[in-house]
């Protein structure tokens, strides 16, 4: 009895003996057969790189401007926004009083010149008398004691001439004093701009050398962009570059670079000029800079990295015998879709571009060309729409 039960077993028994080396057997048989993409790498002698550095656009000149001695402002005759010329008046103030004081000066300038004028008469008839006794002492017709007289005379004389120039020269100072206290009641535009602030209205006290309103100049105005040290070797002065507000791009000239490093940013300043645009005074631009790194290695589509340890990257690489191996790499740059590395990699080798998480250093692989790829999964999806 238990013979024919063994006997009556043992196919079902080989049967499913074979379904399992079947099932264990396909997925190495399948494993073996996976499709990967790969593309052909090659070496690289640099990189180019894009740095953004921000900035902050700026007047060619900016002034405050006030009143040179202290006072009550009598007029504001511009507001913020008016245009204004050079030349002219922005603000006045209270002048009464200094005009009283032109007047007063010039007052007394006429009447130094007038005794001047007296004076010099006065001199010189001295003068004259002294040389008509001159020669009668020398004649002997008069006595030393009157000569001695007469030109005493015309020494006083002439020495109150003296006075009295000199006298219509402090008047004359005077004078200039006071008009040009009166022309400082007045503030003026230093060069052609428009008003960007206004800080006083009529009737305000005002102190010396406080400021009245803001005056930028009009027309090219200068951006200063922060670029580290290590940077300078891509610009030149003089040259043009693009500098990017709101997403508009402007031609900027390269004017100057500050010499002393900024030791709050550790940045030096590149001051450019912006001849015309639509950037206004005050926006922050940004400098798009591209640098040349010379530093030797591949670029890689990121879909190729894995992670590994020690921040260094790993890559697959397909042999000649199309079986995986893993390579280190180390990422020296990387951009949206593609980074810059440099490891143990030749040239021409291929790199397992897409889908790396499917296979494992070791496993043999039926490699194909990152387009060949490509196309073949376009038909798969076409054969499955079908």
């Amino acid at each position: 009895m238990r013979h024919t039960c063994l006997t009556f077993c043992s196919p079902r028994r080989a049967a499913l003996a074979t379904f399992c080396i079947w099932l264990l057997l396909s997925p190495v048989n399948s494993f073996a057969d996976l499709t990967v993409s790969y593309i052909n790498i090659q070496r690289q002698a640099g990189f180019a790189s894009e740095r953004v550095y921000a900035g902050k656009t700026l007047p060619s000149r900016s002034s405050e401007l006030g009143f040179k001695r202290g006072g009550e402002i009598a007029q504001v005759l511009v507001d913020i926004g008016d245009v204004v010329e050079k030349g002219q008046v922005l603000a006045r103030l209270d002048s009464q009083t200094l005009a009283s004081n032109l007047e007063q000066a010039q007052a007394n300038t006429a009447l130094a010149q007038a005794n001047l004028s007296a004076a010099k008469a006065e001199a010189q008839l001295a003068e004259n008398t002294e040389k008509r006794f001159r020669t009668l002492r020398e004649q002997g017709n008069t006595s030393m004691q009157i000569y001695d007289e007469a030109k005493l005379s015309f020494q006083t004389k002439r020495a109150q001439y003296q006075v009295a120039q000199a006298n219509v020269k402090r008047a004359l100072a005077a004078a200039n004093a006071s008009k040009i206290a009166l022309a400082e009641a007045a503030i003026k535009a230093p060069f052609d701009g428009i008003i960007q602030s206004r800080y006083m209205d009529e009737g305000t006290q005002i102190l010396g050398g406080t400021p009245a309103v803001k005056l930028i100049e009009l027309g090219p105005i200068k951006a200063h962009v922060g670029v580290p040290s290590e940077s300078l070797v891509s610009l030149t002065i003089g040259n043009t570059y693009n500098l990017s507000w709101n997403g508009k791009a402007q031609p900027a000239r390269l004017m100057a670079i500050s010499p002393e490093v900024d030791p709050d940013t550790r940045t030096l300043k590149a001051v450019f000029k912006i001849s015309a645009g639509i950037i206004p005074i005050g926006a922050v631009v940004e400098l798009l800079l591209e640098q040349r790194v010379q530093t030797p290695g591949f670029w890689l589509p990121v879909s190729a990295l894995t992670a590994s340890d020690r921040g260094l990257w790993g890559v697959y690489v397909v042999n000649a015998e199309n079986i995986i191996e893993r390579r280190l790499v180390e990422v020296i740059h990387n951009e949206a879709s593609r980074a810059y590395v440099r490891g143990l990699l030749s040239d021409k080798e291929r790199v397992v571009n897409s889908g790396v998480q499917r296979i494992v250093p070791g496993q043999s692989v039926l490699p194909l060309k990152a387009q060949e790829s490509a196309n073949v999964n376009a038909n798969e999806q076409a054969n499955a729409g079908r």
